[in-house]
């Protein structure tokens, strides 16, 4: 956020934001910006959870977001986004590079900035965990 002057409007979106927590942390250090933060999953339930845990901000838009999928197809805009945030959640998308990546890119505006946070190192006990859910090894590529 530091790249972006502070009197900057910033449109955000975050992509399979599920609970949130990412969330509360972008927007509390967004604080006195002027931003449209989109909050988008694939679950429409997690939209109704993140509703509520996330009452406390203003401003906040509800989508779902299919990333696998045309974004343009779903209502959204191209080239719209300044900032475009995915909190591990693309590990679990079949084809990152042939749909997700270019998906993404379609959103992001001329100089947009996409950050992505992803573990990188192979853990057993992350598996253990999370290779129960659905997603989790639906990568192809």
């Amino acid at each position: 956020l530091s790249s972006y002057p502070p009197s900057a409007s910033l449109r955000i979106l975050e992509i399979g934001a599920g609970t949130g927590a990412t969330t509360q942390q972008v927007l509390k250090a967004c604080n006195s910006r002027q931003i449209t933060y989109t909050f988008t999953d694939v679950s429409p339930f997690f939209l109704e959870k993140a509703r509520d845990n996330l009452a406390e901000f203003f401003g906040l838009e509800y989508k779902v977001l299919d990333i696998e999928k045309d974004p343009k197809l779903q209502g959204f805009c191209c080239h719209s986004y300044d900032l475009i945030i995915a909190a591990n959640v693309l590990h679990s998308t079949a084809n990152l590079q042939e749909e997700t990546l270019p998906h993404i890119q379609s959103l992001l505006r001329p100089g947009g900035h996409l950050l992505l946070l992803e573990l990188t190192q192979q853990s057993s006990w992350i598996d253990l965990i999370f290779g129960v859910t659905q997603g989790w090894w639906r990568f192809s590529d």
